[in-house]
């Protein structure tokens, strides 16, 4: 398997470059150092174990900056490669490390590292930064689907509370969309070939049930959720239930049967249909 090219992308603060070489040896293919052994390097930068450096930056820029690098790096992962695995092992690592209290200005107490203290605020950005950046679609998509496969292999050991994005991801692709139309003249789109990011749309929703449908589907009902597509009818919505799940095996068991989507398109829809159903039979058998 070829090597992986990692950068930071963005312009990177001092201490930021003492973590990419850590992060890019510890993720080539042919690497054998173990996620705990990179967790306890990237630990031992933090500025309270760098006591004979002066000048040196505070804890709350060590901590504020931690995670930008690991959420740029998966972006530049392909989806299917085993790395995003690796990444996902090094951050489960770390929040297994010793923990220790920190006061972090504006943010609060946590416990460094089993907080993993602003994971999800950097993650947030991560998630909508490429939106500004001059790269073309193709780009933006082969990006946003890397970081969904990291996003979701988070979720699916319990690690991160991700289940917002998949959330998101999966009404996108399955719950229908609204027309043109205003008030009650509005009709419910729900033609696979009328969305016209289908593909990317389906790959991404592909992905949570394949990384993290289990965990989803085990945690059982959960209230609340503003964000539902037109297909989810009625008072009580909720964020995740049995119907929902339903809905969205049947609608991609629609996608892969559908001959005016792209072939690779039918696959995955099909495999996320296999994959809900594995989940369904080994729940039972829980």
């Amino acid at each position: 398997m070829d090597s992986l090219h990692l950068t930071l992308e963005d312009e990177p603060i001092s201490i930021q470059s003492h973590f990419l070489p850590i992060l890019a040896e510890y993720l080539q293919p042919t690497n054998t150092t173990t996620p705990e052994t990179a967790a306890i390097a990237l630990d031992n930068l933090h500025p309270d174990k760098r006591r004979e450096e002066k000048d040196k930056e505070s804890g709350d820029v060590f901590v504020y900056y931690f995670f930008e690098p690991f959420h740029a790096i998966a972006k530049q992962i392909p989806h299917t490669h085993p790395a995003q695995g690796r990444l996902v092992d090094l951050v489960k690592a770390l929040r297994e490390l010793p923990s220790r209290s920190v006061h972090l200005s504006q943010w609060g107490d946590y416990e460094l590292w089993k907080d993993l203290p602003l994971f999800g605020e950097t993650f947030s950005d991560a998630y909508f930064s490429d939106n500004d950046k001059p790269l073309d679609k193709t780009t933006k998509n082969t990006r946003f689907l890397n970081l969904t496969s990291y996003a979701a292999r988070l979720l699916g050991i319990n690690l991160i509370p991700n289940d917002s994005y998949c959330i998101w991801a999966l009404s996108d692709a399955l719950e229908g969309r609204y027309d043109s139309g205003k008030g009650r003249l509005r009709n419910i789109i729900t033609d696979p070939t009328a969305d016209p990011e289908v593909d990317i749309h389906v790959a991404v929703a592909v992905e949570w049930i394949v990384h993290a449908g289990a965990v989803l589907y085990r945690r059982g009902e959960a209230p609340g959720g503003d964000y539902h597509g037109p297909l989810i009818k009625g008072p009580g919505k909720k964020a995740f239930s049995k119907e929902r799940w339903a809905l969205w095996k049947s609608r991609f068991a629609e996608f892969g049967e559908c001959e005016g989507l792209k072939e690779e398109t039918r696959v995955k829809a099909r495999e996320a249909v296999s994959e809900m159903e594995t989940v369904e039979r080994s729940t039972e058998e829980l």
